[in-house]
């Protein structure tokens, strides 16, 4: 698996980091970390707020992301979309187990939750074979920012961060943790 860390990048520009990424792909998967700056994001499930929305071809409502968001988005080569999910699944619990395991997944409302407040969201597409789009992890984003939407269209659902369950970890940290929590799932 190769990790490549993209640092700050402005999230119109992402479909097309993706899109170069799928073919290679089909050689070696790719794991690629950022950040984006403040931005409102819908997938497939309309949305209607006053808000500017960046359209995207993922899955999913609306969502925000910042510097407090790490984005961890896979390209990864996925005969199974079913058994690929699982494993991201297993990957981002892991990450999580490492602070609080009340932090878990719930499958009626896709995303990672501690006392009903959302603290990761996931959103993927299958094109060719392969996996695009992926994670945001809630490391400490502009919550007041992020819960003008509904986090991915839930009602009375609000945003959460490790910042305020009370971790203090770095964007750097979390993606030390994640590559190795990922490693440790898909590698094995």
């Amino acid at each position: 698996m190769r990790v490549k860390d993209l640092g700050l990048v402005p999230y119109e520009e992402i479909d097309t980091i993706l899109e170069e990424h799928i073919p290679l792909a089909k050689k070696e998967d790719h794991l690629l970390l950022c950040t984006h700056p403040p931005v409102y994001t819908v997938g497939s499930e309309p949305y209607i707020c006053d808000l500017p929305l960046v359209q995207t071809d993922r899955g999913g409502s609306v969502t925000y992301f910042d510097e407090g968001c790490l984005m961890v988005y896979f390209a990864f080569l996925v005969p199974s979309p079913a058994r690929f999910y699982a494993k991201v699944l297993q990957a981002v619990q892991s990450f999580f187990d490492t602070f609080d395991p009340a932090i878990g997944y719930d499958h009626t409302r896709p995303g990672f939750y501690i006392k009903n407040q959302k603290i990761a969201s996931l959103g993927f597409r299958y094109k060719n074979g392969t996996s695009k789009h992926g994670v945001s992890i809630h490391i400490d984003p502009d919550l007041e920012a992020f819960n003008r939407i509904e986090p991915c269209g839930l009602k009375k659902v609000r945003a959460t961060s490790l910042r305020e369950q009370g971790f203090r970890l770095h964007v750097e940290e979390a993606k030390a943790l994640i590559v190795q929590k990922v490693k440790d799932v898909f590698e094995t």
